[in-house]
């Protein structure tokens, strides 16, 4: 009879789901962003760090609904304090549905948590903005990692996420389609 209680109890505390830890299910060691992005270098994309405007973004549409539960960027040495603004744009309605100011070390790629809950539908149009207007005396504190060539292909596709344009503008450009910036989106 005690087996038998012991087993009952871990059964029923096995399947019992973890409310306390929001990022339980929030994974960035991979995503469809980091995939479709090496893809990219693999085919023949260089890895850069470049282009110095204000403004770096791309433009995505989802075959599946998801919630984004990570951003991931990395900043300027020169400006590692400082926070960048990210935003994500619903094209559709052209309302922005996500403004968050957040730091990123400038070691590497690093991840914020968004301030609320961002669900994005499938088959939606969405900007990622990443946004530096506190660069100080050197514009070239807004240069960023981006994939590029000579010869873009839009639309890049990996798995649910495929990517349709770019545009990196403001004190500057505009540049449309000359690269993917690295703007990482984790989805749970």
């Amino acid at each position: 009879m005690k087996k038998l209680m012991i087993i009952l109890i871990l059964g029923i505390v096995s399947c019992t789901p973890d409310d306390g830890d929001p990022t339980v299910f929030c994974d960035n060691s991979t995503s469809e962003f980091q995939t479709l992005y090496q893809n990219m270098i693999s085919a023949g994309h260089t890895d850069n760090v470049t282009y110095d405007t204000e403004i770096h973004e791309y433009t995505f549409m989802l075959s599946t609904t998801k919630e984004v539960c990570e951003i991931g960027y990395q900043s300027q040495t020169g400006i590692a304090a400082t926070p960048y603004v990210i935003e994500i744009v619903d094209n559709t309605t052209a309302n922005t549905i996500y403004t968050g100011s957040h730091t990123f070390t400038a070691t590497g790629t690093s991840y914020v948590t968004p301030t609320v809950a961002i669900n994005l539908q499938a088959g939606i149009s969405y900007t990622v903005k990443r946004i530096q207007t506190n660069w100080g005396a050197n514009i070239g504190n807004t240069i960023g990692r981006l994939a590029t060539t000579n010869t873009m292909s839009f639309p890049y596709t990996n798995g649910i996420m495929t990517i349709t344009g770019s545009n990196f503008h403001q004190n500057g450009g505009p540049a449309i389609d000359f690269g993917v910036p690295y703007i990482d989106i984790i989805f749970k």
